[in-house]
């Protein structure tokens, strides 16, 4: 089974759940807990900003969260992608282009919150992996004496925005690697 068809197959599983819970929670007393809801969970799927050769073009992921607190409109959170190209160099890879993973910060801060719809920017900053490499083995591991690969990593920079009503989030995810839509909720 191909990773791409591994990402999609988890996608299918997990949107229909998050939106499913997202549309469950709203069915709470909300006049009495709009306010009370500010962490919002969301995943997202997209198209891959890329077309070179050496380009990886799977489908893009991520899985993030964000917390505003009661008393601010500051806006704090973080986010796991797979999105982007990493040249893998490691036994008998000769830099074979693989989803990146990246790992993002999340600041940003409330736009608009009337009670039932809330709208929400944040600045994406954090680091992608974009090389892999190793001494080779000649016992078939990965890496010479079954060691980790040494990784390098580049910035990844972006922004999110999202659009909640009551619990239900829906939002758009914008990298130089990938733009995804996103979908989650609010609680």
């Amino acid at each position: 089974m191909s990773s791409n068809m591994k990402i999609s197959g988890i996608l299918c599983l997990c949107l229909p759940l998050a939106i499913s819970a997202g549309f469950a929670h709203a069915q709470d007393d909300y006049g009495q807990r709009g306010s009370a809801l500010r962490n919002t969970f969301y995943i997202g799927a997209g198209r891959a900003d890329g077309d070179a050769p050496l380009e990886n073009d799977d489908t893009p992921f991520s899985i993030g969260f964000m917390h505003q607190r009661a008393d601010s409109k500051l806006i704090l959170g973080f986010d796991i992608g797979r999105e982007g190209t990493m040249l893998d160099s490691t036994w008998g890879m000769n830099d074979r282009p693989k989803q990146a993973t990246s790992y993002n910060f999340l600041i940003g801060g409330n736009v608009m919150d009337n009670g039932r719809f809330r709208a929400d920017a944040a600045l994406l900053l954090g680091a992608r992996e974009s090389f892999a490499d190793c001494p080779d083995s000649y016992l078939g591991y990965q890496c010479y004496a079954d060691a980790e690969p040494d990784t390098d990593y580049k910035g990844n920079f972006g922004a999110v925005v999202t659009l909640s009503m009551q619990s239900f989030t829906i939002g758009l995810r914008a990298t130089g690697e990938s733009t995804q839509i996103l979908a989650g909720f609010r609680f």
